[in-house]
């Protein structure tokens, strides 16, 4: 998703699912309920990564107000910057993720290795990705993919990374990603 577009509206119900999965899962936990199965939480973790860091960290009352105003943006109101950093994390996590599997036995990833990281990830992921992307991938800023991540997420938007996993990601403490 480029700069400053505005999210689809399968992209905002997307979302939108995710967060009643999310909050679904909280009250049924709060409640006594099980923690969720292994397969119901991998297949969360799938298709949105990152997602079973909120379902950790970010408050239910957060995730209520966001299912509220994607909602309001689906219906055609207007979508909130967090809603576009949030589908762009998704889509760039997948295409590290895939990049990572990609490489992951090779020490010293060769040009052609690369340039098929790059078509693949670019394929699957619709995120522009790009040599400096998958070379930060194979060896991530502190040994953590989601540096790499929002350093991307940083230049696409133009936001100070720390200033977006805030917004994502609400923590006691800022910097954590």
């Amino acid at each position: 998703m480029a700069r400053g577009t505005h999210p689809s509206t399968d992209e905002l119900l997307a979302l939108l699912r995710k967060y009643d999965v999310i909050a679904k899962l909280r009250r049924d936990r709060a409640r006594g309920a099980a923690v969720a199965s292994r397969g119901a939480l991998r297949a969360l973790a799938r298709e949105f990564p990152g997602a079973l860091r909120e379902l950790d960290t970010v408050p239910l009352g957060e995730v209520d107000r966001r299912r509220r105003a994607l909602d309001e943006a689906a219906q055609g109101g207007a979508p909130e910057p967090w809603m576009l950093w949030m589908i762009a994390y998704h889509a760039t996590m997948r295409a590290a993720l895939l990049v990572k599997g990609r490489l992951a036995r090779s020490r010293s990833p060769s040009d052609d290795l690369v340039r098929r990281a790059i078509a693949d990830a670019s394929r699957s992921s619709g995120v522009a990705i790009d040599d400096a992307f998958v070379r930060s991938v194979a060896r991530p800023p502190k040994g953590r993919l989601n540096v790499t991540v929002f350093d991307k997420l940083s230049q696409t938007f133009g936001v100070p990374a720390d200033e977006i996993w805030q917004v994502l990601f609400p923590a006691r403490r800022t910097g954590r990603y």
